[in-house]
């Protein structure tokens, strides 16, 4: 979508898995990394793809093609410093935020956030009553509030749903573009790589 950006958050430190999660090869997908796999995927959807990494040295990690490489503008402050890094660096009035460690959204559901139409609200999917804010759609506008949350030392985008306006998607209707919501599926530690729903 012309008027869309997507962002990718691969600033964690990817503690509990050991090793840096985004440059995995992807279980099924080999020899596609975690961040390849995203890249495919989002790269033709979106009018520009940005991916945020922990700083400066970190960035050398990635030779992705047509993809904005950006550092955190302040390391290790979290998914919300993520967040503001990569809204700083877009130039469309929106972008799907899409962490590094979902690697299998489908393209159909892309598709279908990325179809809903322009407003000034957050568009967060709701999967069992949780708000996922980490495959979420954020306006641009919304930076002067996340600077506010980051300067009271926030971390978490979540903090964002108590002072932005908010649109939520149910997950019946999540359901009906992706049914097993494979998109929602997160990668953290080794033992994940082993379950049967990555097959």
């Amino acid at each position: 979508m012309e008027d869309t950006a997507c962002i990718i958050l691969a600033g964690g430190r990817s503690t509990r898995m050991g090793s840096n999660k985004a440059l995995l090869p992807l279980p099924g997908k080999e020899p596609l990394t975690f961040v390849e796999q995203l890249v495919d995927t989002l790269t033709p959807l979106c009018a520009e793809t940005i991916l945020v990494a922990r700083d400066a040295a970190d960035t050398a990690n990635y030779t992705l093609t047509g993809v904005h490489i950006v550092a955190d503008k302040t390391p290790d402050q979290g998914p919300l410093m993520g967040l503001y890094s990569g809204l700083s660096a877009i130039h469309t009035q929106r972008a799907l935020v899409v962490a590094v460690d979902m690697p299998f959204i489908l393209p159909a559901f892309v598709a279908f956030l990325l179809a809903q139409p322009q407003s000034g609200s957050l568009l967060v999917p709701l999967v069992n009553n949780i708000p996922q804010v980490l495959l979420a759609l954020y306006p641009r506008t919304i930076l002067p509030l996340i600077e506010h949350l980051l300067q009271q030392g926030r971390h978490d985008p979540r903090s964002l749903l108590d002072v932005a306006p908010v649109q939520y998607i149910e997950e019946v209707q999540l359901r009906s573009i992706d049914p097993d919501l494979r998109s929602f599926i997160n990668i953290n530690t080794p033992e994940d790589l082993g379950k049967d729903i990555l097959q």
